[in-house]
């Protein structure tokens, strides 16, 4: 018999946001207040998506972290693709 796999819990509060953008760490060589602009970022847009509105900010970035701050834990993101310029390197 198979062990059913545990899924995170979705994200529902602005709480549970905060939690989640601040688990990632500023990448080593990143300016520690761009990061924290990012963060900001990101807040903001799980403000916005759990009361139901829109963001309507513009969400270019320069790090792939901050779209993983814009996902639930297991991988659905919180934003339409056509809203976020990816991520790619150089």
């Amino acid at each position: 018999m198979m062990t059913p796999i545990a899924l995170p819990q979705p994200i529902a509060s602005l709480q549970s946001a905060r939690l989640h953008v601040a688990s990632f760490p500023c990448p080593e060589g990143f300016s520690s207040f761009a990061w924290k602009q990012l963060q900001h970022t990101a807040l903001a847009v799980w403000h916005a998506h759990l009361s139901g509105s829109t963001f309507r900010g513009s969400l270019n970035f320069c790090r792939p972290e901050f779209y993983d701050m814009l996902c639930q834990p297991d991988g659905t993101s919180i934003v339409s693709p056509g809203r976020i310029r990816r991520y790619k390197a150089a």
